[in-house]
């Protein structure tokens, strides 16, 4: 590339003409962007491309700037030098070249403060985290790196029209005339984010494979067609009551796929054959609104490879047009996986709950990447009812405005609906939200009060549990502790007894799962003590169910695995209490447990409606996820907590404080689903003792991190304390395998896993 031959050649001759050749108008004709890439030609690409990506939600504009300027300060003559001498393997230190263009646009907005602070934060952000405007503390963090007095020269002048910038945003910002706008403004941010970092990382990639990268266009004709003849199929061999409740629910999924873009509501009873109805939702409302992709959101890891596996052979297809995105999911070419986790391209992705919150919630451009790829696509949210209290206000808000800016249809799926729209800052379902006519299901099973004042030890509730017990019973309870005491009654007594709880690594569990489920096929006995890990997913049926009391929502999961398959016998769903149980670090079961306690006392107990109602009451204070000084929700809105520290601060005073109020990094830095604080330690169990050899003497830095992946299906989750406890008791081994925390073979039970 003569770019390229021309300023290496030119810098070996005379560095001298090489600065001055560079600060002139020739600039532009040889300065490099990267190894055989041209710098206006980097620029001119992630331009058209962001551009392309922002006209979906109205911002092509914003974009088309964001993505010129993004790379402007690669032109000047230092950050070239800095190119020049590593494309020579010379070691040289690191020339920043984002403040450029981010500063540019910062100072010449001029009265257009939104704009010169989105511009900003975008381009001075694209390689790392986006930035607090205001900090919790009152510092100005973003106006402060873009004020300071480094000088900045700016390779050539850059003609924006700002008036025309601010009209796309403010037609954005008040598109939703329902919308909390500071919280939308934050949200804003983070898709035009999206936008460019995507658009940036594709052209380079497009540099270092030399052809530009499209993913494959949707057949949704083609898929529609291959579910139709799957569910006929279905349909032909089942004659059953729910088969026939099954059928017509599915029928109106197919009929509401006609709707327009919205939020929307899938209510069936467990059993009900809600993925394939949402897929047969999904695939004719993606196919009649020309939408991008379906996106199933799991909160279970425990079910996500079954759902994955059911779509795949329902519309035969392959790992690359269903998208797995979770950790126990081993690709074959990681490259290839990275690439399409990185963006969500693929026609159908099935995550985590955990990947999605984590992921729009985050500041950082690797996990914002993919955000631009959740509008103009079909979102099934499955288990909706497991959405943790403390994100409600922050989901809600958040698929607003994926819904309302981002052109996305939402479908929720529960047995147990929680009411998303009573919340104090309210999910905006569409008109007439439900999907199907509610048709009363057979009934399945009685919820029995087995409550004992003081409740019950655990010799008693075994003996409970074996007059009670049937061919197939399965026991739920709230604690890894209790499961395993009450695991040990039972085996002491010459039981034959199944254990699961998360003391045992996900491919133990998975082999248990599977042992049951290969013994309730066969119609032989089973006993299983489990904790909540099975309640909700999990497509298995038992004729008798005994539940530790906890949130009626909780009993009715654990009750759709009573009778699941519509016998004609009623089973019995028996809820229990345990002496002296602690809920301490289970507060939303503790509070569900009393609300269902009250509704027992009075004989309301199939009242979910009710029990939602007295249980959002009670937590309404918690659901804008609260810190310290304030919330998550806060920092991402009107910001009140940054505000008033602002207000206070000595140094502030006189100077005029941001447009944007939110703390985008440091809300990011608070949230998290899963507990702050866990590590993962690995366990022998089946083949983990030969991949910890292998690993070992492994020297190749990509057979390590293989071998690493699987060895994920081979650990536990602890907290900290839980580590330290091990460690003191002598149960880590810290000696044969460096670098890696794996628990001795002494105290990896093979029935109930970690045991001290």
């Amino acid at each position: 590339m003569n770019g390229q031959i021309d300023l290496l050649a030119l810098y070996n001759q005379d560095k001298e003409e090489f600065k001055h050749k560079l600060s002139g108008p020739e600039m532009w004709n040889m300065a490099l962007a990267r190894r055989n890439q041209l710098l206006k030609t980097h620029l001119s690409n992630v331009s058209k491309l962001a551009r392309k990506f922002g006209s979906r939600f109205g911002m092509e504009e914003i974009l088309w700037v964001a993505g010129y300027l993004h790379d402007y300060g690669k032109g000047s003559p230092q950050w070239q030098e800095y190119l020049i001498k590593r494309l020579m393997y010379e070691d040289v230190s690191m020339v920043p070249h984002s403040i450029y263009g981010a500063k540019y646009c910062f100072t010449k907005a001029n009265f257009f403060q939104h704009i010169a602070e989105m511009l900003g934060n975008i381009i001075m952000s694209h390689h790392g985290s986006l930035y607090d405007n205001i900090s919790p503390d009152g510092e100005t963090v973003l106006k402060d790196v873009l004020t300071n007095e480094t000088e900045v020269k700016i390779p050539a002048e850059f003609s924006i029209d700002f008036e025309l910038l601010n009209n796309e945003f403010m037609n954005i910002i008040n598109s939703d005339k329902q919308a909390d706008k500071p919280f939308y403004m934050s949200m804003l941010i983070k898709l035009a984010y999206s936008c460019l970092v995507d658009a940036d990382r594709l052209d380079a990639l497009g540099v270092e494979n030399s052809e530009l990268y499209s993913p494959a266009a949707p057949e949704w004709d083609v898929l529609i067609s291959n579910l139709e003849k799957k569910i006929s199929k279905l349909q032909a061999k089942e004659q059953s009551e729910m088969s026939i409740l099954r059928k017509r629910g599915s029928e109106d999924c197919k009929t509401a796929g006609l709707r327009d873009i919205g939020i929307y509501k899938l209510e069936v009873a467990t059993g009900g054959g809600k993925t394939f109805a949402s897929l047969r939702f999904a695939l004719e409302h993606a196919r009649h609104h020309k939408l991008d992709r379906i996106i199933y959101v799991i909160p279970y890891l425990s079910i996500i490879s079954q759902t994955a596996k059911e779509i795949r052979n329902a519309l035969n297809l392959d790992d690359n047009m269903v998208l797995e995105h979770h950790s126990g999911f081993l690709p074959d070419n990681e490259q290839y996986y990275k690439l399409h986790t990185d963006r969500w391209d693929a026609t159908i992705i099935i995550t985590t709950q955990v990947q999605f919150l984590e992921s729009i919630f985050s500041a950082k451009g690797s996990d914002l990447r993919k955000f631009h790829n959740m509008g103009n696509s079909v979102l099934i949210f499955d288990e909706a009812q497991s959405i943790p209290i403390k994100v409600i206000h922050l989901f809600n808000s958040a698929i607003n405005f994926i819904n309302k800016i981002c052109k996305s249809t939402v479908l929720l799926c529960t047995a147990t609906q929680p009411p998303f729209e009573s919340a104090l800052r309210k999910l905006r379902f569409s008109n007439h939200p439900s999907l199907t006519k509610y048709r009363e299901p057979p009934k399945r099973y009685e919820i029995r009060n087995q409550l004992k004042t003081g409740g019950y030890t655990y010799s008693e509730l075994a003996e409970f549990v074996l007059k009670k017990a049937q061919k197939s019973t399965l026991v739920i309870l709230n604690t890894k502790k209790a499961v395993k005491l009450l695991y040990k009654e039972l085996h002491n007594k010459g039981i034959p007894v199944f254990h699961l709880s998360n003391n045992m690594c996900s491919t133990h569990l998975n082999n248990e799962i599977e042992k049951i489920t290969k013994r309730l096929e066969k119609d032989m006995p089973v006993l299983c003590i489990s904790s909540q890990l099975i309640e909700a997913g999990v497509d298995i049926s038992f004729d008798c169910v005994i539940r530790d009391l906890a949130g009626l929502d909780s009993i009715f999961q654990a009750a759709g695995r009573c009778n699941r398959h519509g016998k004609p016998e009623i089973g019995n769903v028996y809820v229990i209490n345990i002496r002296d149980e602690n809920l301490s670090k289970l507060p939303d079961i503790k509070k569900g447990a009393a609300i269902t306690r009250r509704l027992f006392n009075e004989d309301k107990i199939y009242d979910i409606n009710l029990y939602y109602n007295h249980y959002f009451y009670t937590q309404q204070s918690e659901m804008d996820y609260n810190i310290d000084g304030g919330s998550v929700y806060d920092l991402l809105s009107c910001n009140k907590q940054g505000q008033g520290a602002y207000l206070k601060r000595k140094d502030k005073q006189g100077m005029k404080p941001p447009g944007i109020w939110s703390a985008i990094r440091s809300a990011a830095d608070e949230f998290y689903v899963i507990d702050k604080g866990r590590m993962d330690i690995i366990v022998h169990y089946g083949e983990s003792t030969e991949l910890l050899e292998k690993y070992n003497i492994a020297t190749d830095i990509v057979d390590k991190r293989n071998i690493l992946k699987k060895l994920g299906g081979f650990s536990i989750s602890l907290y900290q304390y839980q580590l330290d406890a091990l460690k003191r008791n002598g149960a880590v081994d810290d000696q044969n395998y460096k670098g890696l925390t794996v628990l001795k073979n002494d105290f990896y039970d093979k029935i109930i896993g970690l045991n001290v």
